[in-house]
């Protein structure tokens, strides 16, 4: 009885290891959305972006509740004393389980710390690229503010902001 039943289990961490994985791999896919979206600085395609990666991560948290409930559990089965002292780590349980059990568990969670590892730091780059790029963009209307409150009121062929005492000398006369 007790086998089956950490066999059911080891089955469902599996299960959820494996979902872990493919939302981490579809956060990838998100990231690199999101750098595209830097480089050609197109705000809003990276704040739809942002909301599919919420929604990538609601998920995920979901999923990490469920597998730590199950941990919960197969720790209560592998190592009943030790439950007091809280349940133990994913790498902790695949130790405890019957060799024949270790391989999946152990793939699993190689995969998935790798996809998290990449998650992590991509998702970084990416926010400091993002910050930087609505720094800049920031700094760029305040600067055409700054300009046109000082009461220049036109752009120039070149795309400089031209003053008005210059407008009457850089008429284009061509259109």
């Amino acid at each position: 009885m007790k086998k089956d039943s950490l066999k059911q289990k080891v089955e469902g961490l599996v299960e959820i290891l494996e979902a872990q994985a493919a939302d981490f791999t579809r956060l990838l896919e998100h990231i690199a959305q999101g750098e595209d979206a830097v480089r050609s600085a197109n705000v809003n395609r990276l704040l739809e972006t942002c909301q599919q990666e919420r929604v990538v991560a609601g998920r995920l948290a979901e999923l990490e509740r469920h597998r730590a409930n199950l941990i919960k559990e197969m720790s209560r089965i592998l190592s009943p004393k030790q439950v007091s002292e809280g349940p133990m780590r994913t790498a902790e349980i695949c130790k405890r389980l019957p060799e024949a059990m270790q391989p999946r568990v152990q793939k699993a969670t190689a995969r998935l710390r790798s996809l998290a590892e990449e998650t992590g730091r991509r998702s970084a780059i990416l926010r400091a690229a993002a910050t930087t790029l609505c720094r800049h963009m920031g700094g760029v209307i305040q600067a055409v503010n700054t300009s046109l409150g000082k009461g220049t009121t036109t752009y120039g062929r070149r795309g400089r902001i031209e003053s008005p005492e210059v407008l009457h000398a850089v008429l284009d006369i061509r259109r």
